[in-house]
């Protein structure tokens, strides 16, 4: 909601001070500089969406996890994000599967900072930026999960990992969200010619 009220008067804001200025200071012969208020709209949408950018907890389209999401949508959040990693921000994908890291998962991961480390690290990197994934559902029940993921790396290589999804049991905004408890060191399954 900020982001929209700040877009909005970013673009309106030169025209409606520039109406208000010549009725408060009564010219009889109005001029209206379009080219002059459109180039200063530009500027400061530019200068908004550059600070929101910088705004800590400003992160553009990162779905935020919800009662509604089964686990199947979860998993599929997460791998659409590692697949366009730095869409719309570097390392969006990765942040995109920390909102999805169950509680119990991040006292074992760490802090974002480490968990941007450990994607990287060989058994994960492999899922940034790839060509594709396939989901293998192994089980399901009411409070876990567990999926079968293959993927095509972007170097033409084939793994599986073993990806656990269950619901937070804990007390809070969680409660009942489907999240990512664990994910598997990969299997190499050769490559794909």
């Amino acid at each position: 909601m900020t982001k929209k009220i700040i877009l909005l008067l970013a673009i309106a804001g030169p025209f409606v001070a520039y109406f208000l200025y010549t009725r408060l200071m009564r010219f009889d012969k109005k001029k209206y500089p379009i080219k002059i208020l459109s180039l200063i709209s530009v500027v400061l949408i530019v200068a908004s969406l550059g600070s929101l950018r910088l705004y800590d907890n400003y992160s553009p389209s990162l779905t935020k996890p919800n009662i509604s999401l089964k686990p199947i949508d979860v998993i599929s959040i997460q791998l659409n994000s590692l697949q366009r990693n730095n869409i719309p921000f570097k390392d969006a994908g990765i942040e995109q599967i920390w909102e999805f890291a169950h509680p119990n998962n991040k006292k074992i991961t760490g802090p974002l900072k480490k968990f941007k480390k450990m994607i990287y690290s060989e058994s994960y990197k492999m899922l940034i930026g790839h060509e594709n994934s396939d989901i293998t559902i192994l089980s399901e029940d009411s409070n876990k999960s567990i999926y079968k993921v293959f993927i095509l790396s972007s170097d033409k290589k084939k793994y599986s990992y073993i990806w656990k999804i269950e619901k937070v049991n804990q007390e809070g905004n969680l409660k009942n969200c489907w999240m990512t408890i664990s994910v598997s060191i990969p299997e190499y399954l050769g490559e794909i010619i």
